[in-house]
């Protein structure tokens, strides 16, 4: 692992945007790497994509099932077909035991490897726009990055969208985000569930097949 920030592609400007997409990928699925590629087209067709994996992610009360070192190598895989995506480790090179990821700490980091110049953007689910508030600062994220809100999971419209942000401080400028791409609902809670109990079939089409591959081959996710 390296705290090295590598912009793929061949920018010698540096002005090209940057979308960062952070998630635990436990494990990474085709939701992740297909809805944020459907984002970029929408939104921003020349920009760099960067996958941030989280050490632990701060609204989830759980760790995540598999090691940091197996979650690398698996977003690596799914995302290795991707045009001009990368991965960085930053998140995971800097964590303590049991320390969890900021997102505002990422960013700022971010911003202090590219200057104050280069575009960069940031992926959120609406699931978890809808409470944006009550990650920490919040408006500092949005000074450092302009968010992309893809409709996922119970928020699926940017009406929905409106009504769970309420009288929150940043609903305009997140409603201003909204960017619809196609409905493709995969969990990564069923995926662990079904590999648990070694069913594999019904996830086949979820992930992608060197990602499949890998779990299979690790035993990763199987109870007892």
């Amino acid at each position: 692992m390296s705290d090295t920030l590598q912009i793929p592609g061949t920018d010698a400007d540096g002005h090209r945007p940057l979308i960062f997409v952070g998630g635990t990928f436990d494990p990474p699925h085709r939701a992740h790497t297909e809805l944020a590629e459907a984002a970029r087209r929408s939104t921003a067709p020349d920009a760099d994509m960067i996958f941030v994996p989280a050490a632990r992610s701060p609204h989830k009360a759980e760790r995540p099932s598999v090691t940091d070192a197996d979650r690398l190598a698996m977003i690596r895989l799914a995302t290795a077909g991707m045009d001009r995506a990368s991965v960085w480790t930053d998140e995971l090179d800097r964590a303590q035991d049991g320390e969890p990821s900021y997102w505002v700490t990422t960013l700022e980091r971010a911003r202090a490897i590219l200057g104050p110049e280069r575009p960069m953007m940031f992926l959120i689910g609406a699931d978890q726009a809808a409470s944006f508030d009550r990650w920490r600062e919040p408006g500092r994220i949005l000074e450092l990055a302009d968010p992309i809100v893809i409709n996922r999971g119970a928020v699926s419209t940017r009406s929905e969208l409106a009504e769970h942000l309420g009288d929150c401080a940043h609903a305009d400028r997140l409603l201003s985000a909204w960017c619809e791409v196609p409905a493709l609902e995969i969990s990564s809670t069923d995926v662990r569930r079904s590999l648990a109990v070694g069913d594999v079939d019904p996830v086949r089409w979820m992930l992608h097949p060197a990602v499949l591959a890998y779990i299979i081959g690790h035993g990763l996710y199987r109870s007892g």
